[in-house]
């Protein structure tokens, strides 16, 4: 199997990884509410799970967004540069995007050391799965990066990016 086809199919998987994790957060929510209105009970734990889960949605799906090209931009000056200073601008952009993919994945590892120790309130889950996120998520944007990278330091592009 080519590289380039195993990199779609992980792209894939993050996406569902993402819908699943998003369809977790709406159901944990739905049962706070049934609970709460229609038995009188409130679920200790649902509120933090969704907390939880909003931290593995958000950065999971920030590589997906930067990988489709769907971040905003600011394109009215960079459409009136000539085609090297274009061209430029976007191998700097990608170098940025990886850099603040390694930084928040090493700073996340060095949190993780202290996270391990401590535990959430309601779920009993040790901080540093919650960290965790920030590391693979920093892990795939990085992946990303690069592909983009090499995508644009390439002369012949055959995959356009946005």
């Amino acid at each position: 199997m080519k590289l380039e086809s195993r990199l779609e199919r992980l792209d894939r998987a993050v996406e569902w990884v993402v819908g699943g994790l998003v369809a977790a957060m709406v159901l944990a929510g739905f049962m706070q509410i049934v609970n709460r209105f229609f038995f009188n009970v409130s679920l200790s734990w649902s509120e933090e799970l969704q907390r939880y889960l909003n931290i593995w949605i958000v950065f999971l799906a920030v590589p997906i967004g930067y990988r489709r090209g769907a971040h905003l931009g600011m394109n009215m000056l960079f459409e009136r540069l000539p085609a090297l200073a274009q061209r430029s601008l976007l191998i700097v952009q990608e170098l940025l995007w990886l850099v603040l993919a390694l930084a928040i994945a090493w700073f996340a590892t060095r949190i993780m050391v202290v996270a391990q120790n401590q535990t959430s309130g309601s779920l009993g889950v040790t901080m540093d799965k919650i960290y965790l996120a920030q590391v693979i998520g920093g892990g795939y944007l990085a992946l990303i990066a690069v592909r983009r990278l090499v995508t644009r330091l390439t002369p012949c592009r055959l995959i356009e990016i946005r």
